[in-house]
């Protein structure tokens, strides 16, 4: 069913050649079992497949139970091919899983207790909307992996909004680079499985502590502006707003 639910995706995202990301949210009672358990898992999806890097990232979500493990694909045509040669080519995963050193007894046993799958989302990057192309995508992995904190907005668009939601954030990016304001922003359209939310605005940070300390710099710069002013005016009035929010800590040991 999953097969063809995705499969079915792709006719209606004819042309689509943005980066695809897959959200599996995940709720565990035992964050151990989950590292120990996913570590083998995907270190055996590697190794059957052939992958030198799978692009999965893995999440947690403080004060809570939920793992975010993210994927990510060039289109949603790679998305789908890779879920294909996942299902086609399980012997070989098998086989690799069975070479590796075995987990300690009960292992799995205690993941599927423990371990409670809750949806799937798929989301579209949108770089038109986002700084993430140019100050995200020229730092070293290294660099990279020095920001482990996301703070992620979910956004409800009304019915013919989604326009002029994109152009007040093509307006808002456009300011703050003229008043000299920099940062990591992505934004992501729903796909597919995103409950009530239209967007997802991810914010990439090195800590909570620096994410708050510099969206106050940004808060006060933009203060002084009278465009920034107008355009608040402009959201106060729109079509389209903040339903929820999350924070998101990468967990680096689960990246794969």
């Amino acid at each position: 069913m999953k097969k063809l639910i995705f499969t079915l995706l792709i006719t209606i995202s004819t042309g689509l050649n943005a980066q695809i990301m897959v959200v599996n949210e995940l709720e565990t009672e035992s964050p151990e079992n989950f590292s120990a358990t996913v570590t083998q898992w995907m270190s055996a999806v590697k190794t059957g497949l052939e992958m030198d890097d799978a692009r999965a990232y893995i999440f947690e979500e403080p004060g809570t139970k939920k793992m975010q493990f993210l994927q990510f694909f060039d289109t949603l045509t790679d998305m789908v091919t890779h879920l294909n040669k996942q299902e086609d080519d399980r012997d070989q995963i098998v086989k690799a899983f069975q070479e590796m050193d075995p987990l300690p007894d009960g292992t799995w046993d205690t993941f599927e207790q423990v371990t409670d799958f809750k949806e799937s989302t798929v989301w579209e990057f949108m770089p038109e909307l986002s700084t993430t192309p140019e100050t995200w995508s020229v730092l070293s992995n290294a660099e990279k992996d020095e920001h482990f904190y996301r703070r992620i907005q979910y956004v409800s668009v009304k019915t013919n909004q989604d326009n002029s939601y994109k152009d007040w954030n093509k307006k808002m990016n456009a300011l703050d680079k003229k008043l000299g304001i920099s940062y990591h922003f992505a934004i992501f359209k729903s796909i597919f499985g995103s409950r009530d939310a239209d967007y997802m605005v991810v914010c990439i940070d090195k800590s909570q502590f620096d994410y708050f300390s510099n969206w106050e710099k940004r808060t006060e710069i933009r203060e002084q502006s009278a465009e920034y002013k107008a355009l608040v005016g402009e959201l106060s009035i729109s079509e389209w707003s903040v339903i929820r929010e999350n924070t998101w800590n990468r967990i680096l040991e689960l990246t794969f």
